[in-house]
């Protein structure tokens, strides 16, 4: 199910999700009851569009996060020069080599990740019946 495949109020109780902190606080944002939301979330296609917009909210925050990551790399390499800040540096050094072991650690896996895949798909290629005629 996707956001067009809802009914106005369950469209309306899923944007409450995105902003709200709980299941009940968006209930009562979007005027429904709150077992009517509940029962709505045990639904697996409503949970499936709930995903879907939570996912698109994610992406979104990600764009904008790489948008900005030029800006805040010039900003930590001016505080680590800056020697006036003796504090400023000291946290902006231990944000740069935080952030790269991070990044480091995010690539490592996604290289090893793949490489499962790949694995996984030739095993599962050779583990296939071969098709005779019929």
């Amino acid at each position: 199910m996707t956001m067009k495949d809802l009914s106005a109020r369950q469209k309306r109780f899923l944007q409450a999700l995105l902003t709200s902190k709980s299941a009940r606080e968006a209930a009562q944002k979007a005027g429904i009851g709150e077992k009517t939301a509940y029962r709505w979330l045990r639904q697996p296609a409503f949970r499936e569009a709930l995903q879907e917009a939570e996912s698109g909210l994610l992406e979104e925050a990600m764009r904008r996060l790489l948008s900005m990551q030029s800006g805040a790399l010039d900003a930590l390499s001016d505080l680590v020069s800056d020697r006036r800040l003796p504090g400023a540096r000291l946290a902006a050094a231990k944000a740069i080599l935080d952030t790269a072991l991070r990044f480091r650690n995010a690539v490592e896996l996604e290289a090893r990740l793949a490489e499962l895949e790949e694995q996984v798909k030739q095993v599962a290629i050779q583990s296939e019946p071969p098709q005779g005629d019929l």
